[in-house]
């Protein structure tokens, strides 16, 4: 009987060749992770740098050197009730209530604060967005159209952002001030004194 010649076929070797790439893959693959972390750290970084920077109260700043004399020479506090949010050297309040203009001023006054003063447009960045709509410490009840803050001095139209179109008394007395947050309508805008509203506090460090 013939025996034919045996054929010795080789054998596949996935997991030789699996075992053969994987190092080249890790090779590749750490310097990729390696960035992507150091990446992670440095954002982590500049966010916690940037926070720290905002919550610091602005030496000699605008507010220090306007408003400094509303502590008559107390010792200055270097935090903000609780409550209270703080940016540059002023504290902040944001009510949850609705009152009027009149109202809002009132709630301020007996916190020892006053409706808002918005001396900058960094300054108006920040109170953007807490509230939909808040009144703050604008008015023109004695001239119609002049737009003088609660402390007596004049609002810079051109310095500060006004909503679309704004003011325009389209209502009729519409003589106190809100800041809106809206979709189509951001910013500064006048209202009816009497309407009911959520209003922002400030005072100084």
């Amino acid at each position: 009987m013939e025996v034919s010649e045996y054929q010795q076929f080789p054998e596949s070797q996935p997991e030789h060749a699996a075992v053969e790439k994987t190092p080249k893959t890790e090779r590749l693959l750490l310097p990729v992770l390696l960035t992507v972390a150091l990446l992670i750290v440095l954002q982590a970084a500049l966010n916690l740098s940037l926070r720290l920077s905002l919550s610091q109260p602005a030496a000699g700043g605008e507010r220090g050197g306007e408003r400094g004399g509303e502590r008559g020479g107390e010792p200055e506090q270097n935090s903000c009730p609780e409550g209270w949010l703080m940016f540059g050297s002023s504290c902040y309040f944001f009510s949850n209530d609705k009152r009027s203009w009149d109202g809002g001023q009132r709630d301020c006054e007996q916190r020892g604060a006053h409706l808002v003063i918005i001396d900058s447009r960094q300054e108006q960045n920040f109170l953007t967005g807490f509230r939909a709509a808040a009144w703050v410490g604008m008015t023109d009840r004695e001239t119609e159209g002049t737009w003088v803050w609660v402390d007596g001095t004049p609002v810079n139209r051109q310095r500060l952002l006004w909503a679309p179109g704004q003011p325009d008394n389209s209502l009729g007395g519409e003589d106190c001030g809100d800041l809106r947050t809206m979709s189509q309508f951001l910013g500064l805008n006048d209202s009816i004194c009497s309407a009911r509203e959520q209003w922002i506090c400030e005072k100084s460090l």
